[in-house]
C-alpha cells in the first residue's frame, strides 16, 4: 500500500512538472545582416496561466554571441534565463523536402520500369538468337539452304527491333538513374539539415494574471553575412549608364528564414573600437642582434587564404502574405537607403525566404543612373591595341559600398572590377573593348638613334615616331601615352630632348608622356619622341 502511494505521488510530481512547463516555438521575423554577422528578431506567442512557471522557447539558432541575448514580453517578469541546445527534438519535415522525396519515389518507379524492360527485351533477343541457332543446327544434315534463308530473314527482322529497344532502353535507364541520383543527394543534404542542432532557451517567468502575450527574441549571431555587388549595363555610348546594385546574402544559421523582412547594413557590431592614444616614444641605441629564422617561426607565420564559391540564386520573393510573389518589375521601388552618420543600411521592404545551407542568394537593391564619358586609349609601347574605356565621375554621391563589377557593354560580358568608392580619386574608369579601328603604330627612328663613347662616358639616343589614325566615319576622343626612362642613380643622365607635338601632361617622376586629343574622322597624326642617356663607359644599364 504504502509502495502504491510512493508511485501516485511520484507520478503525480512529474504531471505538475509538465504541466508548470510551457514549450512553445519562435519564429524569426527580421533581420539586419551585417557584412559579418547578423542581428535576428524571433517571436514566439504563448498563452499563460497566473503564477510562477518555466517555459522553453525553441527554434532558435545555435549559434548565437550569448551575451546579446535579450528578451521581452509585456506583461511577464523573467527573472532568470538559460540557453541551451535542443539535440532531440527533430523540425517537421518542409514542404520542399516532401516534394522531393514524392519526385524521388516518381522516378524509382520509372526506372524500375525501364530497368525491366531492358531485361525483358534482352531476354527476346537471346531467345531469338538461341532459336535461330537450335534451327540451323538440325541432326543428320537435314537443313535445307531454304530455311537457312527463312531463318536468316527471321533473325534480321526480329533482332534489329530488339537490339534498338535494348539500347533506347539503356539510355533511358541511365538518364533515370542521374535524376535518382541528384534527388537522393538532395533529400540526404535536407534530412541532415533537418536533424541539426537548435538552440532552445528556458525561462522562469512570473505572470500577475493569466496573458496572451507575444515574447520577442533578439540576439547577435556570425553565421550571416553580406556582400555588395554591382551590374554595370552600358547598351552604346550614347544611351545613360545604369549601376544596377545587388547584395550576396548567406547565412548558415540552422535555420531557414521563411518571409523575414531584411536590413543589409555596412555596420560593424560586435567589435570593440577603442581610438588610439600616443604613448611615450623613448629613443635609444640599438644593438646589433643575429636572428636565424627556424622552420617552426617560418610555419607560424603563414597565412593561408581560401577562396569562396559561389552557388545558384535560391532565395525567393515573397508578397506581405507569406505566399509565394511574382519578381516586381523593379525592386528598386522596394529598397530604401537609410544614410546614418557612420554606416549605411538598406531597408527591403518585401519579405525574402533564405534558406539556411550557406548558398549565396542575390538580392537586387538600387538602381542608380550614372554620368560616363568615353574614349579610347592607347600605350603602344605596352600594346599594340587601342582600348576603348569608360569614366564615371559622380557614382560617389550615391553613397555606395566598395564591391566588384560585372561589366556589360553592348549586350556583352566585359569583365569584373573592384568599385572603391572611399578611394581618394573621384573617378572610376573601365575597360570596355578594343578598336582595330583606332590604328596605331609606333617605330625606331633608325637614322636618330646612335651610342657614342666620349672620354669615359657612353650615350646611347633614342627616338621613336609613332603615328595615329582614326578610321571611323565620326570624331573620337583619343589619350596617347608614350614612357622615356628616369635615372635611379647620380652617374645616370637622362634627358629628354625632343617630345613633339609637346605632351598635354609630363609627369617627370613617372617618366611618362600624355597627349590627349579629339581625332576627327579619318584623321592621321604622329608624335615623335627622342631621349639620351649618357652613363659611365665601364658600366651596364638595363635598357
Amino acid at each position: 500500500m504504502k509502495r502504491i502511494s510512493f508511485c501516485t505521488l511520484f507520478l503525480l510530481m512529474i504531471l505538475v512538472g509538465a504541466n508548470a512547463q510551457t514549450r512553445i516555438s519562435s519564429t524569426v521575423t527580421d533581420a539586419t545582416i551585417y557584412l559579418n554577422g547578423a542581428a535576428l528578431t524571433h517571436t514566439a506567442n504563448a498563452t499563460l496561466k497566473a503564477g510562477s512557471q518555466e517555459i522553453l522557447i525553441d527554434g532558435l539558432s545555435p549559434f548565437i554571441e550569448i551575451n546579446s541575448l535579450k528578451i521581452n514580453a509585456n506583461g511577464v517578469l523573467i527573472s532568470a534565463t538559460e540557453f541551451s541546445y535542443d539535440f532531440i527534438t527533430t523540425r517537421e519535415e518542409g514542404a520542399r523536402i516532401t516534394r522531393i522525396k514524392d519526385s524521388l519515389e516518381q522516378y524509382k518507379q520509372l526506372l524500375t520500369q525501364a530497368t525491366d524492360e531492358q531485361t525483358v527485351y534482352s531476354h527476346l533477343l537471346k531467345m531469338l538468337t538461341d532459336g535461330t541457332l537450335n534451327n540451323m543446327q538440325a541432326k543428320e544434315n537435314q537443313v535445307s539452304v531454304a530455311d537457312i534463308n527463312a531463318n536468316m530473314e527471321l533473325y534480321k527482322s526480329k533482332a534489329g527491333a530488339l537490339q534498338k529497344s535494348i539500347d533506347q532502353s539503356k539510355r533511358k535507364v541511365a538518364e533515370l538513374q542521374k535524376i535518382v541520383n541528384r534527388l537522393q543527394s538532395q533529400v540526404n543534404q535536407d534530412e541532415n539539415k533537418e536533424k541539426q542542432t537548435t538552440g532552445l532557451l528556458r525561462l522562469s517567468v512570473s505572470v500577475p494574471k493569466a496573458i496572451t502575450t507575444t515574447f520577442t527574441i533578439t540576439y547577435f549571431t556570425d553565421a550571416a553575412s553580406w556582400t555588395p555587388c554591382y551590374d554595370l549595363n552600358i547598351k552604346d555610348m550614347d544611351a545613360k549608364v545604369v549601376l544596377h546594385s545587388k547584395a550576396q546574402v548567406q547565412q548558415s544559421t540552422g535555420l531557414d528564414w521563411q518571409n523575414v523582412h531584411l536590413t543589409l547594413s555596412n555596420a560593424t557590431p560586435n567589435r570593440t573600437t577603442v581610438a588610439p592614444v600616443f604613448s611615450p616614444w623613448f629613443v635609444n641605441f640599438r644593438k646589433n642582434i643575429s636572428y636565424r629564422a627556424n622552420k617552426a617561426d617560418m610555419l607560424s607565420n603563414t597565412i593561408t587564404y581560401e577562396t569562396a564559391g559561389v552557388a545558384s540564386t535560391e532565395g525567393y520573393l515573397t508578397d506581405v502574405r507569406g505566399s509565394r510573389a511574382t519578381a516586381p518589375l523593379k525592386m528598386d521601388d522596394y529598397v530604401e537607403v537609410d544614410q546614418q552618420e557612420v554606416h549605411v543600411n538598406y531597408v527591403i521592404a518585401v519579405p525574402y525566404d533564405i534558406p539556411g545551407n550557406g548558398k549565396m542568394q542575390l538580392i537586387d537593391l538600387k538602381d542608380y543612373t550614372i554620368t560616363a564619358e568615353y574614349k579610347y586609349y592607347s600605350a603602344p609601347k605596352l600594346s599594340d591595341e587601342t582600348y576603348l574605356v569608360a569614366t564615371l565621375s559622380d557614382y560617389q554621391k550615391h553613397n555606395l559600398l566598395p564591391g566588384y563589377v560585372t561589366v556589360t557593354f553592348n549586350n556583352t560580358f566585359v569583365g569584373k572590377s573592384l568599385l572603391q568608392p572611399n578611394n581618394t580619386d573621384s573617378l572610376f574608369t573601365l575597360t570596355l573593348a578594343t578598336d582595330p579601328r583606332i590604328a596605331v603604330k609606333r617605330e625606331k627612328r633608325m637614322d636618330f638613334c646612335s651610342t657614342k663613347h666620349v672620354g669615359n662616358s657612353t650615350t646611347v639616343t633614342q627616338s621613336y615616331l609613332i603615328t595615329v589614325k582614326n578610321n571611323q566615319t565620326k570624331e573620337v576622343k583619343f589619350t596617347l601615352k608614350e614612357q622615356y626612362p628616369i635615372s635611379a642613380n647620380k652617374d645616370i643622365e637622362v634627358k629628354l630632348i625632343e617630345n613633339t607635338p609637346a605632351a598635354t601632361y609630363n609627369k617627370t617622376d613617372l617618366g611618362v608622356l600624355t597627349w590627349d586629343m579629339d581625332l576627327k574622322a579619318g584623321e592621321t597624326r604622329t608624335f615623335i619622341v627622342t631621349y639620351s642617356i649618357k652613363y659611365p663607359k665601364d658600366k651596364n644599364i638595363n635598357l
